[in-house]
């Protein structure tokens, strides 16, 4: 996937192929929404910053040089929910207690009852992804939502292995600890 990635972006870089783009868009959606749905307030914050996301990769995609997509990709989208969040004046961590931007149960949950403890159980877990702090939300939203190796993590946000490596235990820790989980 990274290679092909890789190829349509330096054609829509290189050719100004939009389909090539479209395919990139398609290819991407699913993981980098998610990402941005942890880092973002609400479901607008989410579109925009998605929105921002290609705008800055449509902008800067000639200096594209090959290596890690999702890294590039990573990288535009931090950057479009930190630079929003500053023009608003606020932090781009979302409130713990907001459920804004909560997914809908997929049409084939089994029933009403399953459904409504899918939901209870995804409610909890998102709120305690949330009630993270903010560099050990965007590490493991990173990792788990975008796929992220640590190395890829360690170049989209500029910090060293070992910073990144820390958030992610620090991170499992405590959403270990609010979930009870033992550990």
């Amino acid at each position: 996937m990274a290679s092909e990635d890789g190829r349509l972006l330096l054609n829509y870089a290189r050719d100004g192929d939009v389909d090539s783009l479209s395919a990139l868009v398609i290819r991407n959606a699913r993981w980098l929404t998610a990402f941005l749905r942890g880092m973002s307030r609400s479901d607008e914050d989410v579109e925009d910053a998605f929105q921002e996301t290609w705008a800055r990769v449509i902008k800067s995609c000639s200096s594209y040089r090959g290596g890690s997509v999702r890294v590039y990709l990573s990288r535009a989208a931090r950057s479009a929910v930190i630079d929003a969040a500053r023009r608003a004046g606020r932090s781009p961590a979302p409130l713990a207690g907001d459920d804004a931007a909560a997914a809908e149960i997929p049409d084939d949950a089994p029933g009403p009852a399953e459904a409504f403890e899918s939901r209870a159980t995804y409610e909890e877990v998102r709120g305690a992804v949330r009630a993270l702090p903010e560099g050990q939300r965007e590490v493991l939203l990173m990792r788990f939502e975008g796929g992220l190796t640590f190395k890829e993590i360690s170049e989209a946000t500029g910090l060293p292995i070992g910073t990144v490596l820390t958030r992610m235990y620090a991170a499992t820790d405590r959403l270990r600890g609010v979930l009870g989980e033992k550990k």
